[in-house]
């Protein structure tokens, strides 16, 4: 297995099976379902981040763009089961979810079981947005047919 910086890191990254770096102190994983993923080993800490990609909007504009970002913001402000995790979106308008535990609270198999935790709250982010932005067709409005002519006089 290729090596990285921190041993620790080393061995959280080994526990998921054959990884292959991005750099010294990442490495980044992707699903069945298209979702991506970067596992990082912080820079000054010894911290492992999770950013769960979720989710391309560059083409929201207007109303369904503010009402994301409403939305988004709302999620910043919650936190499930005692992990916080921050919504964002990232120069690229890519919407990511990310979180970090101190590396040594990630021993055996609790680093699966954030991940797995982390790619849960990634899948239900991108659902959201892709209902905010009537994606999947869930919300759906029609118009009423027009009147053939308005009426005429004492009709």
């Amino acid at each position: 297995m290729p090596q990285f910086e921190d041993p620790d890191f080393q061995r959280l990254a080994a526990s998921l099976g054959d990884v292959t770096p991005t750099s010294s102190r990442s490495f980044d994983l992707v699903f069945d379902d298209n979702l991506c993923v970067t596992v990082s080993g912080h820079l000054k800490r010894p911290d492992v981040c999770v950013d769960v990609w979720c989710h391309d909007v560059s083409a929201y504009v207007g109303a369904p763009r503010r009402a994301l970002v409403d939305t988004l913001l709302l999620l910043n402000r919650s936190a499930q089961a005692g992990q916080p995790f921050r919504v964002g979106l990232d120069s690229r308008d890519f919407i990511v979810v990310h979180a970090s535990q101190a590396m040594d609270r990630l021993e055996g198999g609790t680093f699966g079981a954030w991940l797995i935790w982390m790619l849960d709250q990634g899948r239900r982010v991108r659902e959201l947005v892709r209902t905010i932005g009537f994606e999947n067709s869930r919300l759906a409005y029609e118009l009423a047919p027009a009147l053939a002519a308005a009426p005429q006089g004492d009709q």
